[in-house]
């Protein structure tokens, strides 16, 4: 088990993402299989994008609230799910929309994700101080491994 966490800790999100694209579902399930399966729905979603690990098993599920998970998820989704690894900027008025939020509950579960090291937010302004859109980023292992 040692082996696989080395594995995983030396490996970088790009290329952990490249050897998905290389085993993509189509390309690893059987025929025969896959013709079984369609009846019930499939096993995947071709749609979907995919959550990191550590959300689920290092607890997190457990310990934020609602708005939070709201919050990350769609962050995750915004990011990883459009290949934006290094992060994105996104208008807030879309996380208030895409979850539902009020704008101090969104701001509150940002500030909350980010003070649990799961994100990172940098807040922009141009120069005669008028906003942008604060860029957000997932923290990776990859970012785990660099400060530890």
């Amino acid at each position: 088990m040692e082996a696989v966490k080395d594995i995983v800790h030396h490996t970088s999100v790009a290329d952990i993402v490249n050897r998905a694209r290389e085993n993509a579902y189509a390309k690893r399930i059987p025929k025969a299989v896959e013709k079984q399966t369609k009846d019930l729905g499939g096993i995947l979603v071709p749609s979907a994008f995919q959550v990191p690990n550590e959300i689920v098993d290092d607890g997190w599920l457990g310990e934020l609230g609602g708005a939070e998970i709201k919050v990350l998820l769609f962050i995750i989704r915004k990011t990883f799910g459009f290949n934006k690894i290094a992060g994105d900027a996104i208008p807030f008025s879309q996380i208030e929309k895409g979850t539902k939020l009020t704008r101090q509950t969104c701001v509150s579960a940002g500030k909350v994700l980010e003070a649990c090291g799961l994100i990172k937010i940098v807040r922009r302004s141009q120069e005669d101080g008028t906003k942008l859109p604060n860029f957000y980023r997932l923290v990776t292992r990859d970012d785990y491994n660099r400060n530890h």
